[in-house]
């Protein structure tokens, strides 16, 4: 999606409702349900009410629909650790309705396993799978500038994933290395004759070289490899490519006041199709968190990529901003505050996008079962094209529940 500050897929849901609140840090294992086969199981329960006023990201000259919704998230997490090795599954489910517009209710799923095997001191690897099923809102995505006028329900799409990685050295020793692969495909499954041309396949290979320094800092050198293929050629031209990016940089664990990754390098985009431009560019991606207090910590990311895009052109230059603030008033009671700020350079055409979201959450601890939050997300758009420009703010209180 274009829209950078959309999930559109719930991979994110499983550690957004199977959760640890500061209240039970102490026993954090507390809502496990423990087997004598050794599988330990954490379900999960978010439910949620939110009023959107723009659900279709719809522009001034078109019509908006607004509504409130109810969401429901179930979620279950297994997991078994059999001496070195750790066999996670997570399962999920999302069910959104909106009262006023029924047209833009959903259900999306999600099941991933994961593996994580350390065979010696100086050899481990792991795998996982997944698959999703997840929805664009009406407007969004391969719909974006339409407000969402010829869709009678949400896009949606499944997702399949299959990857691992192998990593030699001893993580007592300053040099480790780390190979990659991932084979990912994507699919819609209704609007076929506009959709069709957006199922693709993505391979990634990749490794990752680190020094690891005796101050808990590893500079590594990183280098990926995606080669992206459509199932059927775009009637604008074929848009099968291959990006490279080679990235140097530095990461470090929690020290006294700061934590993160800083990561510099170059970028190469290259299509099969000669009529397309290619990017080379500088590419870089850094989060740092910094705590001055113990109860409170500022985030802050930045990054500049290219990415195909879901409508005309040939690729987007996409350079990111964002700062967020957490602060913990009490044992009970937690705030956020944030700013994230997208801009979108688009080639083989003539369009700039500028895409900011603010951020405002309260979070209520009521005991270890259950948290309340509430807040407010506001979505401001602007464009060199005028139908992608919109406002839309969607705010929301939820309760997080876990046995």
């Amino acid at each position: 999606m274009n829209v950078p500050f959309k999930v559109s897929c719930i991979a994110a849901i499983v550690s957004s409702v199977i959760l640890v609140s500061p209240v039970s840090a102490a026993d954090e294992k507390a809502g496990v349900i423990r087997t004598e086969s050794g599988i330990d199981f954490t379900p999960g329960l978010n439910t949620g009410l939110k009023y959107d006023d723009n659900i279709t990201s719809a522009n001034e000259n078109s019509e908006k629909f607004d509504s409130w919704a109810i969401t429901v998230t179930p979620a279950l997490q297994a997991q078994l650790i059999d001496g070195q090795t750790t066999f996670t599954v997570d399962a999920a489910l999302e069910y959104g309705d909106y009262f006023s517009s029924s047209d833009d209710s959903y259900l999306d799923g999600l099941l991933k396993a994961k593996a994580d095997v350390d065979v010696n001191q100086s050899r481990r690897f792991g795998f996982d799978v997944a698959y999703i099923v997840g929805h664009e809102d009406r407007g969004s995505g391969v719909f974006e500038g339409t407000s969402g006028a010829d869709q009678n329900e949400p896009n949606a799409y499944d997702v399949t994933s299959v990857g691992g990685y192998y990593e030699y050295g001893a993580k007592t020793t300053p040099a480790r290395i780390r190979a990659n692969a991932e084979y990912l495909t994507k699919e819609y499954s209704n609007f076929e004759t506009v959709t069709q041309y957006r199922n693709l396949d993505d391979t990634t290979l990749g490794a990752t070289f680190y020094y690891d320094t005796q101050a808990s800092t590893s500079i590594l050198l990183d280098f990926q490899s995606i080669d992206t293929v459509y199932d059927i050629v775009d009637p604008t031209g074929d848009r099968d490519n291959k990006t490279n990016t080679a990235l140097l940089g530095v990461e470090w664990a929690a020290s006294a006041a700061t934590e993160g990754s800083i990561k510099v390098g170059y970028q190469q985009k290259s299509f099969d199709n000669t009529e397309r431009d290619d990017f080379n560019g500088i590419s870089w991606d850094a989060k740092v968190t910094w705590k001055p207090l113990t109860y409170s910590a500022f985030d802050f990311g930045t990054g500049r990529t290219s990415r195909d895009p879901n409508g005309e052109g040939d690729f987007i230059r996409g350079t990111s901003y964002s700062v967020k603030w957490h602060h913990e008033w009490s044992e009970l009671f937690t705030s956020s505050i944030g700013f994230q700020q997208v801009n979108d350079d688009y080639t083989g055409i003539d369009r700039e996008d500028k895409s900011k979201i603010y951020q405002f959450g309260l979070n209520y601890y009521v005991n270890r079962w259950l948290t309340l939050n509430t807040g407010v997300d506001i979505f401001e758009v602007d464009s060199t094209d005028s139908q992608y420009v919109y406002d839309r703010n969607v705010y929301f209180i939820k309760a997080e529940m876990t046995l």
